[in-house]
């Protein structure tokens, strides 16, 4: 089987466009609705726990070097047992690849092309998906050393700019309700971070895996430092109230920025940070479901099932996501514990079942 090759760089950029996702534009106001002020505190503890999370998978990746995830979960449970786990993760992103596709969608329809139905948008974003699929993971990689580059210039004149509207009184008083608000809005973060398993689908395309786990921390590192740093801006910003109210709070954070009065009504400019980082989210995301379903049903050419898939994920973002406060209940409750099977308990079992069996064989001896 061959793999086309990511240099330790790509793959960081990779992973940090990742973690930044579609976070940065929603999570704001789901976190603070959770933990009020204090929701960038969530933010470094989310942090944290990310950290954690990707040195779990940069030793699993250590484990079953340069495998897909459908053949590490048929060495780890066996082919059968194997092939339905295998089936039930790619359910999994092409689920995620939905809700994914759907964000994008509702934000267009929203507040950019308001008289254009959301299904214009989905199938529009879809096709430069596929295409950039199609083009393989090499291609993306090098995309991403070019958009990480113009996504961190955007983003630090977005909080030099906004750094004279900081009022520090909007994140006082500390911990006011306790550690439980601060720890349930780190949870829904967290289950952003769990995400981050979908990138063991990329690991057989790095060839460096003695620098795997170092390489994602780093990408963790950046893509959760920036989030927690645009929650702190929309709180020091907008305060606690309205960071909550609005479904895109950094948005109308962009809409703030005014200097001289003549650099105004940059917040398109500032939203194509966000449509960058969703582009490659995405695209691992659908890239990982069509590849390990390649993988599942051994066909030789996955780039064959691009095209249905993509139809797929386009029906399933308007089926799985009717509307907003449906988005807003099923990120709240529900999102982290689902992900939370996919990106922790499933990699614990494939790091510990085979030393199980080792376990076992060596007693019986």
């Amino acid at each position: 089987m061959h793999f086309s090759s990511l240099s330790a760089r790509q793959f960081m950029f990779l992973t940090a466009l990742f973690v930044i996702g579609d976070t940065i534009l929603y999570v704001p106001s789901n976190v603070a609705f959770v933990a009020g002020q204090d929701a960038w505190i969530s933010g470094l503890i989310a942090s944290c726990a990310g950290l954690l999370l990707v040195s779990l998978y940069g030793i699993l990746g250590k484990q079953y070097p340069r495998m897909l995830l459908i053949d590490i979960c048929e060495s780890a449970f066996g082919r059968f047992l194997g092939k339905v786990v295998g089936l039930w993760v790619i359910l999994f992103f092409f689920i995620d690849s939905g809700v994914l596709l759907w964000q994008i969608g509702d934000f267009m329809s929203t507040h950019i092309l308001m008289a254009t139905p959301i299904q214009a948008s989905l199938i529009l974003f879809i096709a430069i998906i596929v295409m950039g699929v199609r083009l393989g993971p090499d291609v993306l990689g090098r995309a991403s050393e070019i958009i990480f580059g113009w996504s961190a210039v955007l983003f630090v004149l977005f909080m030099v700019m906004l750094s004279p509207n900081f009022e520090g009184r909007h994140i006082q008083p500390l911990a006011e309700n306790g550690l439980s608000p601060i720890v349930r809005g780190s949870f829904l973060l967290i289950g952003y971070y769990l995400e981050s398993f979908i990138l063991i689908s990329l690991f057989p395309y790095f060839k460096h895996t003695g620098s795997l786990s170092n390489v994602l921390r780093k990408g963790m590192l950046i893509g959760s430092s920036v989030l927690a740093l645009t929650i702190l801006t929309c709180i020091l910003v907008l305060g606690k109230d309205v960071t909550v109210i609005n479904i895109f709070p950094t948005y109308i954070l962009a809409q703030k920025i005014s200097i001289g009065g003549i650099l105004e009504r940059i917040e398109v400019v500032i939203a194509s940070i966000w449509i960058f980082t969703l582009y490659f989210k995405l695209s691992l995301c659908f890239h990982a479901a069509i590849r390990e379903t390649a993988q599942l049903f051994k066909v030789k050419d996955y780039k064959i099932l691009s095209f249905p898939s993509a139809v797929l994920v386009v029906a399933a973002s308007l089926i799985l996501v009717p509307n907003v406060s449906y988005f807003n209940t099923l990120i709240i409750q529900t999102w982290w514990p689902y992900t939370l099977t996919q990106g922790l308990l499933l990699p614990l079992l494939l790091l510990g079942i085979p030393k199980v069996k080792s376990l076992v064989s060596a007693s019986k001896r």
